[in-house]
């Protein structure tokens, strides 16, 4: 079984779409996961969003940054699984049941975070930059192992001397056999510290069913 490091924006819709496959794999008893932090505000915190980006992505990625913060707070008070309960609330909401937009312009998480089982109180890390340090930390712990031109998701194997890769980022949620297909196909591109790249520039939307 091998242990992961996985590295997320929760705005994400491509790190939704691997982070679901992640799951599977773990519930097959595949790896174990170790929820980690990327925030694209940060990535991105160098470049001139009104230039470079759609109008609507400088709000976009402040949600992501302030659902990090969230996750941030959770993990200090329940651990790993803490994370991985708030992550799988805020993106089913985000992706799957099609919020984004909602949610972005201001609604309330409190209803997801009580669905979820998790303390109302840990919406108060939303706008607390205190948190921000413990996120850039592990942004940038992300970077170092893959290099900067990446964005989400970023996968280590077996933490933290194992390689890293950026990806692999899907169309679809690949289940059950499929899934462990390209587990074991990802795992050995990993694994060769001579692979550097495969890319496909032409792609569907993501879909989350």
């Amino acid at each position: 079984m091998d242990n992961i490091d996985f590295f997320f924006d929760p705005i994400c819709p491509w790190a939704w779409v691997t982070s679901r496959w992640v799951m599977g794999l773990k519930d097959q008893g595949v790896l174990n996961v170790n929820w980690r932090f990327i925030s694209l505000k940060v990535v991105n915190a160098g470049r001139n969003y009104e230039l470079e980006f759609p109008s609507e992505y400088t709000q976009i990625h402040g949600f992501g940054h302030s659902m990090l913060r969230v996750a941030a707070m959770a993990r200090h008070r329940g651990g790993n699984e803490a994370v991985e309960t708030f992550y799988t609330a805020i993106g089913t909401e985000i992706h799957t049941r099609g919020r984004s937009r909602e949610l972005v312009s201001g609604e309330s998480i409190a209803d997801i975070v009580l669905q979820a089982g998790l303390e109302t109180s840990l919406l108060g890390a939303f706008d607390d930059q205190s948190w921000d340090p413990v996120i850039s930390a592990e942004t940038e712990m992300a970077l170092s192992r893959t290099g900067r031109e990446v964005g989400t998701p970023i996968i280590t194997f077996n933490p933290p001397e194992g390689p890293s890769l950026f990806g692999p980022v899907m169309s679809s949620i690949p289940r059950g056999a499929d899934a462990l297909e390209l587990y074991g196909a990802y795992r050995t591109f990993a694994s060769r510290s001579d692979f550097y790249e495969l890319k496909r520039a032409i792609r569907k939307a993501p879909s989350f069913e």
